[in-house]
């Protein structure tokens, strides 16, 4: 089946299940505090890397011979998570969307 029509499928399935979904992106008590929220308070409150530390996991485990599409995705999900700007974190959230529609794709080819 098309990944894309397997994706379309499951959004299908949750709309069914859950009707329309609007949650905030990020946690708002951090967003809404007097004080600035950092990136890194941002990934430390969802318990991941922080930018900085996924996309060194990253380099070094490339660098290493030993990279995964995980490594990629949880980079490109902790970018995401510290893109306190919504236009901004709407860019990283296409990334990370295109890296794990490429580790289906992977995936589609070793089954295949």
């Amino acid at each position: 089946m098309n990944i894309y029509k397997e994706i379309e499928k499951e959004r299908l399935r949750q709309d069914e299940m859950w009707g329309e979904q609007n949650h905030p992106c990020l946690n708002q008590a951090l967003m809404n505090r007097q004080q600035s929220c950092s990136s890194d308070d941002m990934c430390a409150n969802y318990e991941i890397p922080s930018e900085t530390r996924a996309r060194f996991l990253s380099r070094s485990s490339f660098k290493k011979g030993e990279g995964t599409f995980a490594h990629i995705a949880l980079e490109e999900f902790a970018e995401v998570i510290s893109e306190l700007d919504i236009n901004k974190r709407r860019i990283e959230l296409i990334q990370l969307t295109a890296v794990c529609v490429a580790w289906l794709e992977s995936i589609d080819r070793q089954i295949s």
